[in-house]
């Protein structure tokens, strides 16, 4: 008999356990364990250089431009921001004055990372199968007017209008982005929102434990590098 109540006695302290991790362990996990979403991509995060020279006709894309995803998660009741992001961009603006007048940018989906292995396994397989939809495009459709005060070295903040292809799906967009001269080169960073179903994507989800919210952000943070 003691043996049976001792036996009742440790699992019935198992399950508790068991109980407590659940509720706790996301807790826990959020608050101490995982990295600290990082911040979001700004041409306010250094300080750029004086103005050189006129402003040219022609950019491409240079070294130190990043794109990727953000987007909110449940996890065990606990929320998190999920941020996955890469280098490996591409792309060229016109300018005509201080208004952009064409651009196009291309992202590689199949590099994009975050601080956790099993998400990017999701990502590039069944949420956005990098496999058979390598890149997201963004092209410029509207002029952009940077204002008279950019080329002596103002920021200007306006909105772009474009059309967003991913999943071979392609949707207008409208978003802010913030641009600012630094030396010979334009820094340009902005936010676009999209609904995931727009794009034929489904949030994943496991049970009510993780959710992911139906809809997210395209991140990017651009150095526009003169061609001639």
């Amino acid at each position: 008999m003691k043996l049976r109540a001792h036996w009742k006695a440790y699992l019935a302290g198992a399950v508790v356990v068991i109980a407590l991790l659940a509720i706790g362990g996301p807790f826990v996990y959020t608050r101490w364990i995982a990295p600290e979403a990082a911040a979001p991509l700004s041409v306010g995060t250094g300080q750029a250089a004086a103005p050189t020279g006129e402003l040219a006709t022609a950019y491409t894309v240079g070294a130190g431009s990043e794109a990727g995803y953000r987007v909110g998660e449940l996890l065990g009741g606990q929320r998190v921001d999920a941020v996955g992001r890469t280098p490996d961009v591409s792309g060229s603006a016109r300018l005509d004055g201080t208004q952009v007048s064409a651009g196009e940018i291309t992202v590689q989906l199949r590099t994009v990372t975050s601080d956790e292995g099993r998400r990017d396994n999701q990502f590039s397989g069944n949420i956005m199968d990098t496999a058979r939809y390598p890149t997201a495009v963004f092209t410029l459709t509207r002029p952009v007017d940077l204002g008279p005060d950019f080329a002596t070295g103002a920021t200007a903040t306006a909105n772009a209008t474009g059309t967003l292809t991913v999943k071979d799906q392609t949707r207008e967009v409208t978003f802010p982005l913030t641009a600012v001269r630094d030396g010979a080169d334009i820094d340009v960073s902005g936010s676009i929102p999209l609904t995931f179903t727009d794009f034929g994507i489904e949030p994943p989800s496991i049970g009510d434990f993780v959710k992911v919210d139906p809809t997210g952000q395209v991140e990017f943070l651009l150095t526009l590098t003169p061609t001639s």
